[in-house]
């Protein structure tokens, strides 16, 4: 595996770059920066998508305990729904293990009505990031560049809300999702990225010409105040 930083991409900070070799190294590596940066004092955020596979990455090692977990965002519907970022969670063992750790899980979907749904997940989510100093999040990247279900031109982008729902244009188009104010209280993130699928989302989220957030939700990665760290087997 191979370490460096994007030091062109910003005068402000830099993306901290591990080139892997593929999607389970990956993993790997995304396991030796969570033991730099979490402890039990620490909140740690969750995404689904098919680049984090939390088995590899956290519970067949069983030496990550932060204070609490919760998740980034979720497809709306029926609690741990096919579909469902937190059943991709839960079948990768992550449920159990947090339990077997005694560190409390947050779950969005609880039956609730979508508006209900958001109101309670917005309240939590304020509480959990006042809660604590150090807040890190596991974050993917989609082919149009959204992250969490924060997508191009979603009211996630603006709202002084923590947690909004909305219709978005997708598979699963409806979204309960924390917004960009909320990521922008991190610490830190590790974004993976896999696939030559990728590639093109990677070249936008990294061009510095590129700033319009708006339209690529991911450039917020080049511009916050957080540490991010991305896990990528795609070569530019």
């Amino acid at each position: 595996m191979e370490t460096g930083t994007f030091d062109k991409l910003s005068t402000r900070k830099m993306i901290q770059l591990a080139k892997v070799v593929s999607r389970d190294e990956g993993q790997i590596k995304a396991h030796e920066l969570l033991l730099g940066l979490v402890g039990q004092d620490t909140l740690l955020v969750l995404s689904g998508g098919g680049s984090n596979d939390y088995k590899k990455m956290i519970v067949d090692h069983a030496d990550i305990k932060p204070a609490e977990v919760c998740m980034a965002d979720e497809r709306y519907g029926l609690p741990f729904h096919k579909n469902s970022n937190e059943l991709l969670v839960k079948n990768f063992g992550m449920i159990d293990y947090l339990a077997s750790k005694k560190v409390k899980f947050h779950k969005i979907l609880d039956g609730s009505s979508i508006e209900q749904t958001e109101r309670n997940y917005d309240q939590t989510v304020r509480t959990l990031l006042a809660k604590y100093k150090e807040k890190v999040g596991i974050m993917g990247v989609g082919a149009n560049v959204h992250t969490a279900g924060i997508f191009p031109h979603s009211k996630a982008l603006r709202t002084p809300a923590y947690v909004v729902s909305e219709v978005v244009d997708d598979e699963y188009p409806q979204r309960v999702t924390m917004t960009l104010k909320a990521l922008g209280e991190f610490t830190s993130f590790v974004i993976m990225m896999f696939g030559a699928e990728k590639k093109e989302a990677l070249s936008t989220m990294l061009n510095i010409s590129e700033n319009d957030i708006q339209k690529y939700p991911a450039v917020f990665f080049r511009k916050c105040r957080a540490i991010a760290h991305l896990v990528t087997d795609i070569t530019l």
